[in-house]
């Protein structure tokens, strides 16, 4: 079975935001602006891209969706962090209605749609997912074998976790159980659905297909931080984050394969040249 993700790297394009934005120019001023991208591209290196090295089932590929329009220095700072990375393939996109755009990304690295399901996943550029999140999601597949049959698409949650801030202090953390978040959901996509991940709000796929809730092992890191598309629309929640202890260092390097040394070390450099966008 494949396994595919998609992750969005400040797309451009129509939908796709809470905040709303009444032009594409507004939009690609407020996606472009240069401290929310040093954020996104610090969080990126810190904490999304160690989670997706450190899979222990290394057979998948992760879709990175940026857009045609994203100015030249920042695709350059992202091709350099993912190189080295097989699973990574970055897809440049023109502006677009998102939902479409996202399903046209998945249709096009989907092998064998008529012989096999595919197993469909989804993660923020500032988000992580367990290192046995590949692992356990193809193993949850095989068990619900008997179910393919009879439904075209079943989701898989992992819901148990932590929300997160990080900064130069390195990483702050609040225990967090949540179902259907964006992170360590997946879907089975039967051989002949074209319906993907991406065309659902996540928080609503128990309305519309069977789910497989799984709650024994820590596999989600939800950034909190400070251009988060739900944060600045509703305000979000708060919580009373804590720093790692020493323990906690071991637990997450083993866990999400982040080193809060590493952490601290990349929101520690200097912040680049401003870019006129």
């Amino acid at each position: 079975m494949q396994i595919l993700g998609l992750c969005r790297f400040s797309y451009l394009g129509r939908g796709g935001f809470k905040v709303d934005h009444k032009t594409l120019e507004e939009r690609r001023s407020f996606l472009y602006d240069p401290q929310r991208m040093d954020e996104r591209l610090r969080l990126f290196e810190a904490i999304t891209l160690p989670s997706i090295m450190g899979q222990t089932d290394p057979d998948f590929t992760l879709i990175v969706v940026t857009g045609e329009t994203m100015p030249a220095p920042y695709v350059e700072r992202l091709n350099a962090l993912v190189q080295g990375i097989p699973q990574i393939r970055i897809c440049p996109y023109p502006p677009g209605r998102h939902r479409n755009v996202m399903a046209r990304a998945f249709h096009e690295a989907t092998d064998n749609t008529d012989i096999e399901p595919c197993l469909q996943f989804r993660l923020d550029d500032d988000d992580a997912m367990g290192c046995r999140f590949v692992e356990r999601f193809r193993e949850t597949a095989w068990d619900l074998q008997s179910l393919w049959s009879k439904h075209d698409r079943i989701a898989v949650d992992f819901n148990t976790g932590y929300v997160f801030r990080a900064d130069i202090n390195g990483v702050s953390i609040w225990p967090y159980k949540y179902q259907y978040s964006a992170i360590a959901l997946g879907m089975i996509v039967q051989p002949g659905c074209t319906d993907t991940i991406m065309s659902h709000g996540h928080h609503k796929l128990w309305t519309t297909m069977p789910t497989m809730t799984l709650t024994d092992e820590d596999m989600m890191m939800r950034g909190h931080n400070d251009f988060n598309d739900s944060r600045l629309k509703t305000g979000g929640n708060t919580f009373d984050y804590q720093p790692l202890t020493a323990d906690q260092e071991l637990y997450f390097k083993k866990t999400f394969n982040i080193d809060n040394a590493n952490v601290r070390e990349i929101f520690s450099r200097p912040p680049p040249e401003p870019l006129a966008i």
